[in-house]
């Protein structure tokens, strides 16, 4: 069963909200925006106030981890210009936006306040230098990952395809033919089948897996759930009706064996989607909360699995905590890390593949490594390969699309997309060994 977990919905975006603006202070400091830094400082003590008031502990780790990744994509004024402070000054737009339900009205209002400047100061620096172009297309090289003996097993990991999107549908026929390009021995798709969970697109996403050579499983995410303008969560009911199986339990290779586990939260976000463009909620339904649960049916499920062979765990959430944007409240909450801690400790689990977050990224959870793979429409338009062998096994990313299609895509991928997006090389291309016996 789901541990309890004493934090509400509210108190953890408050926390969330405080990390984000006491990160932002940092970097705003690290480029130099003194003034803007002192704001934001004044800002995070605000809410630091409140998390105090509701009995909240201020995890220091997490705003030094959190500042890192935001001043990775932000970059330096050199590097991104004024583009790196427009993304700094859209960070705090969502703490004004998200804070008003969580803070006491004087707050709020002094909050507010206080980031007025920001705003302000990015225009004219936007009307002053413009914006940079965005960087020839590329693909970000890295290395790659040979897997520790002889491979014999290739998995494909399509990261988010958003199925029902344009740039979705532009690279789902491709990245399929790619796939059996490579002669995979499976395929898995980690969530966000579709755009908005409407019912047609689960069938779009299963006439497109059903174009593989070789067997699939997919499993659901944040974006599949809600369905577009219903009255409650109708992605799971959808995603039977399409493929006629759960989106969780097993799936199995001749020498692999993975294990599937739904993070979907049904319930409706109490926050329109935050559109980073413009600093304003967009005119959109409410849809699902993006953050992620696991249910106590997939729990008690999760609880039976033992050890058997080569395992890797499949999720759409990246554990808690997670530290990218938003702050800890985007990714699977605590209590559910703990059952897919025991899982993969239990199952001792080679690795755990997840998406959502659209980013190349590498991380741990009990000594198992984490890899989140981006979304095949989102520069780099890339989609995962797996390879293992009985001593191993190793990741890289690949092209999800031709060489013409990626070109064309990449212009609209500036700087700060890029940077975020990119990752360090080892989440591109890694390689591990296992213990053995």
């Amino acid at each position: 069963m789901v541990a309890s977990f004493a934090v509400t919905f509210d108190e953890e975006l408050t926390l969330s909200l405080w990390v984000g603006e006491a990160a932002r202070s940092t970097v705003l400091g690290m480029r130099g925006h003194t003034a803007a830094s002192v704001r934001a400082s004044g800002r995070a003590r605000i809410l630091a106030t409140r998390c105090s008031e509701l009995g909240l502990a201020l995890p220091a780790g997490y705003v030094g981890e959190h500042a890192r990744w935001m001043g990775d994509v932000a970059g330096t004024v050199e590097e991104t210009g004024a583009l790196g402070g427009f993304f700094l000054q859209r960070m705090g737009a969502y703490v004004d936006l998200h804070s008003e339900a969580v803070l006491p009205k004087g707050y709020w209002s002094r909050l507010v306040e206080l980031g007025v400047p920001d705003s302000q100061e990015v225009e004219e620096a936007l009307n002053r230098d413009g914006i940079p172009l965005s960087p020839p297309p590329e693909w970000p090289q890295a290395p790659r990952a040979e897997a520790p003996g002889t491979v014999h097993t290739r998995i494909g990991i399509i990261g988010d395809p958003h199925v029902g999107s344009v740039r979705g549908d532009a690279f789902f026929p491709p990245l399929i033919e790619a796939l059996n390009k490579q002669a995979v021995d499976a395929s898995v798709s980690v969530g966000d089948l579709t755009q908005n969970g409407e019912a047609d697109l689960f069938l779009r996403v299963r006439e497109g897996l059903e174009a593989l050579d070789a067997p699939w499983c997919v499993t659901l995410g944040n974006h599949d759930m809600w369905g577009g303008n219903t009255p409650n969560a109708v992605g799971l009911e959808r995603y039977r009706a399409a493929f006629g199986r759960e989106p969780y339990g097993e799936f199995r290779t001749e020498r692999v064996r993975l294990l599937l586990v739904n993070s979907a939260d049904p319930k409706p976000s109490p926050f329109p989607p935050f559109d980073l463009l413009t600093g304003k909620f967009a005119e959109a339904p409410h849809e699902s909360v993006p953050g992620g649960t696991i249910s106590a049916e997939v729990a008690e499920w999760a609880a039976a699995q033992t050890a058997e062979g080569p395992t890797f765990i499949v999720l759409h959430h990246p554990p808690h905590p997670y530290l990218g944007f938003p702050a800890l409240v985007f990714g699977l909450d605590q209590p559910s890390t703990e059952v897919l801690a025991d899982l993969a400790i239990r199952t001792k689990a080679w690795g755990i593949i997840c998406g959502h977050t659209h980013r190349c990224a590498r991380s741990e959870l009990a000594g198992v490594p984490v890899l989140e793979v981006p979304s095949p429409k989102e520069w780099p338009f890339g989609y995962g390969m797996l390879e293992v062998s009985d001593e191993g096994w190793a990741y890289n990313l690949l092209p999800a699309g031709t060489e013409e299609l990626i070109t064309q895509a990449s212009f609209g991928a500036n700087a700060v997309i890029r940077r975020y997006a990119r990752g360090p090389d080892d989440a591109r291309a890694f390689a591990t060994t296992v213990p053995q016996g």
